[in-house]
């Protein structure tokens, strides 16, 4: 069975930060338990691999649309900052990739 550690320094904040995420909104269903999980205990495998990388990947093609979400976004939240909410996505994009790419290797 295939498996993947997580002993790299910055996968492993990647990782802390997206179950952060799902922490904050306090979510707890398929995709948020699976980071829960690669969080607390360092490593994934078998199917878990696969569902991390479909995550990811919708994460992405997701954040390629971004145009239309962020002005969902703007429209329902009058007072955000754009030009944070912009630096938070490139963050997010910049995870998912290095995520993505590890996942694939």
């Amino acid at each position: 069975m295939a498996k993947r550690e997580f002993k790299n320094k910055r996968i492993k904040q990647i990782i802390k930060n997206i179950a952060d995420d799902f922490r904050h909104s306090q979510e707890i269903g398929d995709y948020p338990l699976l980071f829960y999980k690669a969080d607390t205990q360092g490593l994934i495998n078998g199917a878990e691999i696969d569902k991390m990388l479909e995550y990811v990947t919708t994460g992405l093609r997701e954040l390629s649309k971004n145009i239309e979400w962020r002005e969902e976004f703007l429209q329902e939240n009058a007072g955000a900052d754009e030009i944070k909410m912009l630096q938070n996505m490139k963050i997010i994009e910049e995870e998912y990739i290095e995520l993505q790419e590890f996942l694939t290797k």
